[in-house]
């Protein structure tokens, strides 16, 4: 049964430093959300948080025209080790990318990096809009940390460049045409870091399969016998990954 006394935290990600009984001054875009969105006063409490020092109860002390002064309560949690997964995806249309932002910003993800391929469709990308994508997700999921968003890149770039101790998952739909390959799920289950990998509308080109698979720290998986479109991919691979190695490994 839903308890009706239930209130959802007001958070606001501060990236300046953060200690019990400190005055801590609020601008720009957070004292229009608390002012005009959500009618804060006076004494009112919210909630500050950073990835350096953690969370804390506040109370809004001073209102101004453009600042909001807050005094910093008590913290109230303390910064916890996450789990260190990357996704990297080729752009769709913008509110599927915002959602692929937003959504593993939830899902625990520590670094969101777009990507262009041979087939993708959008090669321009606000930078600054996905950052703060990021930021407030953060701030509704009760994260204590923001992921890095990195600036678009070619694929074979960052691939050329990469740190083979992380694994690279990705689902291949061509692998159900091909009974040589095997999804290796193997790898997923031991690494307490790794990345996930989404390709384009239409999936990687041949050329860009085989790249890929020359790669022993890129491994394939099965994602199942239907086509996801590129947001519900990344979600579909992020939950498979916290199920074998992270948040919901107590569950398999």
């Amino acid at each position: 049964m839903f308890d009706q006394s239930y209130k959802a935290k007001i958070r606001l990600y501060f990236p300046g430093q953060l200690s019990s009984k400190n005055v801590v001054k609020l601008e720009n875009k957070q004292v229009h959300y608390l002012k005009n969105v959500m009618r804060k006063k006076i004494d009112d409490s919210i909630y500050v948080f950073n990835d350096v020092n953690g969370e804390f109860l506040a109370k809004i002390s001073k209102i101004y025209k453009n600042s909001i002064e807050i005094d910093l309560i008590k913290k109230t949690r303390e910064v916890e080790i996450e789990n260190d997964l990357w996704v990297l995806f080729a752009p769709v249309k913008k509110s599927p990318t915002e959602y692929i932002v937003q959504k593993a910003t939830e899902l625990g993800v520590s670094k969101i990096i777009p990507v262009i391929t041979e087939r993708s469709i959008t090669k321009k990308l606000n930078l600054k809009r996905m950052q703060d994508i990021a930021i407030e997700s953060s701030e509704q999921c009760e994260r204590l940390t923001i992921p890095e968003v990195c600036p678009l890149q070619k694929l074979t770039e960052i691939i050329e460049c990469w740190d083979n101790k992380r694994i690279i998952f990705y689902g291949d739909e061509t692998i159900r045409q091909n009974n040589d390959i095997k999804p290796d799920f193997h790898d997923l289950s031991l690494k307490s870091l790794g990345a996930i990998l989404v390709g384009p509308e239409g999936g990687f080109s041949t050329s860009e399969i085989s790249f890929l698979r020359k790669k022993k720290f890129i491994k394939i998986i099965d994602l199942g016998p239907r086509i996801l479109r590129s947001d519900t991919a990344v979600i579909t691979n992020l939950c498979l990954w916290h199920f074998l190695n992270g948040d919901m490994k107590n569950y398999s």
